[in-house]
């Protein structure tokens, strides 16, 4: 039988949240764009001053630094911007698993927990990031289910003292009794609410 754990760890999704992983991606590559348009645009700021001879169909020909090397800055800036930005594609799209999946994770255990099931804990898998937040979590759940089971308890002993109390035959404490009595079935009602 497979644990919630084990399909988590099992899980190779790698758009767990479509939004957010895009941006991420986006953002990245718009970097990797912006600079090297920028290093581009440097060399030919920079190399717009000097001259150089180049031979072009066997013909020796003088030309600024600047125009002689914008085709290859060009054609460099291209390659470069498609080779890194496949490259940082994938690892920003790896990096960004490692969070998108976590953050997904604590949704879906916030959502069990507010439905009142309090039998899971928190698991990441090993490499991905928020490993604390998940710990957090776990024990959170702990002490909320140890809380719950010792309400449970009071609870029971109540409902025992109201038996021994209503054996009694005293007259003067039956209405209280009737009011303690809805108040213990009220309390087991919302106390059922909770998995355990």
């Amino acid at each position: 039988m497979e644990t919630q754990k084990d399909n988590y760890t099992k899980r190779r999704k790698f758009f767990i949240d479509r939004k957010f992983q895009s941006k991420f991606i986006i953002k990245f590559c718009l970097l990797i764009i912006l600079a090297c348009i920028l290093f581009g645009g440097l060399i030919y700021l920079l190399s717009s001053e000097t001259t150089t001879t180049t031979f072009e169909n066997s013909r020796l020909v003088i030309k600024s630094t600047a125009d002689y090397l914008l085709p290859l800055l060009a054609l460099t800036s291209l390659v470069t911007i498609i080779i890194v930005g496949l490259a940082m594609i994938i690892t920003t799209l790896f990096i960004s698993h490692k969070i998108a999946g976590p953050a997904y994770r604590f949704e879906k255990v916030a959502n069990t927990i507010a439905s009142g099931d309090l039998t899971l804990d928190v698991s990441l898998r090993p490499k991905d990031q928020l490993q604390p937040i998940a710990k957090g979590l776990t024990e959170m759940i702990k002490k909320l289910r140890s809380q719950v089971l010792k309400i449970k308890e009071r609870i029971s002993e109540l409902t025992a003292y109201v038996e021994k109390i209503k054996s009694s035959q005293d007259e003067k404490l039956k209405p209280h009794m009737i009011d303690l009595e809805k108040i213990i079935n009220e309390l087991n009602k919302e106390i059922k609410y909770f998995k355990l």
